[in-house]
């Protein structure tokens, strides 16, 4: 009994494989499968994956019950060196960090301030360990008020220095000292210097007003982190660029003082994501002090929140990081805190109209409607949370996909690697349904699925 679970999904997946442990070739029948193209799921199909490419997408027969399919997700930041702990990642846990991307449904992710990944993909070679696609950007360039503190691992001043084994983002870090400003124009000359020689400059801000409007100023075409309250858009509404507001990096702060709303979260965190349950949960000392050496002011949460809500493009121009490696977010787990984050945010509120005599709903105002111009919001529209889901999961898919260069493209497609999450029903019909996977498939592989325990929990 207690290993039914497992047992059912190795049954589905070698009935039409038997030899998916061990293969690249796969066969899935009757399957609903993600359409890019129109942001959402498609009639039931038939799949036949060889050599990890998709060689097939067929008509297939209507079932009761049939898996959902869901390309692989792209994390844009991440530090794999950083445990969530406020350490070091050690060897050990590698393993289970690299684990805990597959068990969310990630199967690219984008290192940005790691030493070279090149012993950690050695590593992964020679140890058979299971891992998303690494991607590293190049080495972060430091703007010269800030500290490269120990272990070199970023260039100190807009010295640009260029790695040939890197992809080509190459982060710019921007925060404002002691309410000075940056150069606007060394700013510009160096993004410029960067498009020149093929690569792409993306400023991370740290939540820091200045550092926003300056980078927008000088025409950065990525952005990393909360937009502060009040910052100036105007000049930058026609501009075309990408967001990744890394959201729970600051909401984390804000638990600390709220243990109780911590361990709620912890608990749900816990559900979606087995690994997050079963090595992580309990790891963490909650407590209201602020991070030591935390690089973000101490403004509240409810501001930078007020502000995601109120930009008027924002779901045009979102990109995903969940910023995994800070203090409290895990690989996976990470991803889960920022997508519940924007789950609620950007769900659009009910309306109702008031009675123009009483200010309040009368009864016939509540069948026929009311010709007041008042409206008053109450609990989360729920015919809006379905399209929200649409747009998280192509964010998360080919937004993110194509910004990291993804060899899947963020779809499902004939011609492309099988890289897919499995859902035992459909991720658009409850909170955060994308994560609670039932299998992850690699180039065809099984690289993932949920282990129950002897209470039938997953491990």
């Amino acid at each position: 009994m207690k290993n039914r679970r497992l047992l059912s999904l190795t049954l589905f997946l070698s009935a039409f494989a038997p030899t998916i442990l061990l293969s690249q070739n796969l066969k899935m029948k009757s399957v609903r499968i993600w359409d890019s193209e129109k942001s959402n799921f498609s009639g039931f199909l038939d799949l036949e994956v060889v050599q990890g490419k998709i060689i097939s997408i067929k008509e297939g027969t209507v079932v009761p019950h049939p898996k959902y399919l869901l390309p692989g997700f792209c994390d844009a930041s991440v530090t794999i060196g950083s445990n969530g702990r406020g350490g070091k990642t050690s060897r050990d846990e590698l393993s289970t960090y690299l684990l805990g991307y597959l068990a969310a449904g990630f199967s690219h992710i984008e290192s940005v301030g790691d030493p070279t990944l090149i012993p950690l993909q050695n590593e992964i070679a020679k140890s058979k360990w299971f891992s998303p696609i690494l991607t590293q950007s190049q080495k972060p360039a430091l703007y010269e008020e800030l500290s490269a503190g120990e272990g070199g691992l970023y260039t100190s001043g807009l010295v640009l220095s260029f790695d040939s084994k890197r992809n080509r983002h190459l982060p710019i870090f921007l925060k404002e000292a002691e309410n000075r400003g940056f150069s606007q124009t060394e700013l510009f000359a160096k993004r410029r210097e960067g498009e020149e020689k093929g690569y792409l400059p993306v400023a991370y801000t740290f939540a820091d007003k200045t550092s926003w409007e300056d980078a927008l100023d000088t025409g950065y075409a990525v952005i990393f982190h909360p937009m502060p309250e009040g910052t100036n858009l105007y000049r930058a509404q026609k501009r075309d660029f990408f967001w990744a507001p890394m959201l729970s990096v600051l909401y984390l702060q804000s638990l600390r003082a709220n243990p109780e709303q911590w361990k709620a979260e912890v608990s749900l965190w816990s559900d979606l994501h087995s690994v997050f349950g079963s090595r992580w949960k309990d790891s963490l000392a909650v407590n209201a002090e602020e991070e030591e050496g935390t690089v973000f002011r101490a403004n509240s949460f409810s501001e930078y929140q007020a502000t995601f809500q109120t930009e008027a493009e924002i779901k045009r121009n979102l990109l995903f990081a969940s910023g995994a490696g800070h203090w409290g977010l895990f690989p996976g787990q990470a991803a889960i805190v920022e997508i519940r984050l924007w789950e609620s945010l950007l769900t659009k509120p009910k309306e109702r109209k008031l009675d123009p005599v009483a200010n309040r709903p009368g009864f016939w105002a509540s069948v026929f409607g009311s010709f007041s111009q008042n409206l008053v919001p109450t609990n989360a529209d729920p015919d809006s949370l379905p399209q929200i889901r649409r747009e998280i999961i192509q964010t998360l898919t080919w937004k993110t996909c194509s910004y990291l260069g993804a060899d899947h493209g963020g779809r499902i497609r004939i011609g492309g690697p099988a890289h897919f999450s499995v859902h035992n029903e459909n991720p658009l019909k409850r909170t955060s349904g994308i994560f609670p996977i039932e299998s992850m498939v690699l180039g065809g592989k099984l690289v993932y699925t949920p282990k129950p325990t002897k209470e039938g929990t997953a491990k």
